[in-house]
């Protein structure tokens, strides 16, 4: 796997301005950003380069590292060292990895907090980043907090206990860790076996039907972020990882039914297709 370096400059007068929102611009192979508590920083994808201007509270803010630079930067760069980040989220059970994508809104890190309270460990909730290793895929996640929306209160009473922050796109979210607030169980990474995608019905009940490869390409090409022209070898690199995942069985989720429920199906449709491959 290839490398990146970063270049930080600290600078203290930034302490003290007012608080700038955050906003992120590209021009060909660079991307410029403006972070939460007045951080810049310039991400030059085809030399592998982060720049950045960070005031003194953030180099000692671990969340600012952990929850946002770190994770921003690998989704960025990961396409360039050899990573293909993509639009999902990933558990694990018993070394095989659970790939759950849809569009967004479709409660994809709801049904995965569901799944995980169900015996899954949570490998990551929102972008999963997918290497090929020795022939095989393998699925890593950052430790990043999960990110569930007011409305999941109803489903898990606990995260009234914490305060909703607004996330970085704007959305009012709990913004929480989930070993540690919800007593989940993580993994830092597994290899994908099965892939779901999820879209929410209006009537209730909860359907399994098969994808074909092709949708499983179709569906993470669409949704990946777009790469500037002179970075045709990382484009291929990303197309190779989406060929090869494509290859795991596939099938869409219909559900109208709450998030445990909907785990409790899946979890059940699993144990039955292990049992019958046995």
């Amino acid at each position: 796997m290839k490398t990146f370096r970063m270049e930080i400059l600290v600078d203290a007068t930034l302490d003290s301005m007012a608080e700038n929102l955050p906003h992120f611009r590209g021009l060909h192979h660079l991307v410029f950003a403006s972070l939460p508590g007045n951080s810049f920083v310039v991400f030059d994808l085809l030399r592998r380069h982060v720049r950045g201007i960070f005031p003194v509270r953030a180099t000692s803010d671990d969340s600012f590292w952990n929850a946002l630079l770190l994770p921003i930067t690998m989704g960025l760069l990961g396409t360039t060292l050899g990573v293909a980040p993509l639009h999902c989220a990933c558990l694990d059970w018993d070394g095989d990895g659970l790939l759950i994508a849809g569009v967004s809104g479709a409660g994809k890190s709801t049904l995965a907090a569901a799944l995980a309270h169900q015996g899954f460990a949570l490998v990551s909730d929102d972008w999963t980043y997918v290497t090929e290793e020795e022939t095989r895929l393998t699925a890593y996640g950052l430790s990043v907090p999960i990110k569930l929306l007011p409305d999941t209160t109803r489903f898990f009473p606990k995260l009234r206990e914490f305060t909703p922050e607004t996330a970085l796109n704007g959305e009012l979210a709990y913004v929480i860790d989930a070993r540690l607030s919800l007593g989940l169980t993580a993994k830092g990474s597994s290899h994908p076996h099965w892939i779901f995608f999820l879209e929410r019905t209006q009537g209730p009940g909860c359907q399994i039907l098969p994808c074909r490869p092709e949708f499983v390409r179709q569906f993470f090409e669409q949704s990946a972020e777009k790469l500037p022209a002179e970075l045709p070898d990382a484009k291929a690199s990303r197309s190779r990882v989406i060929r090869k995942l494509s290859e795991c069985p596939a099938w869409m989720v219909s559900t109208g039914e709450c998030p445990r429920i909907t785990a409790a199906v899946i979890g059940r449709f699993l144990t039955e297709a292990q049992d019958g491959a046995a």
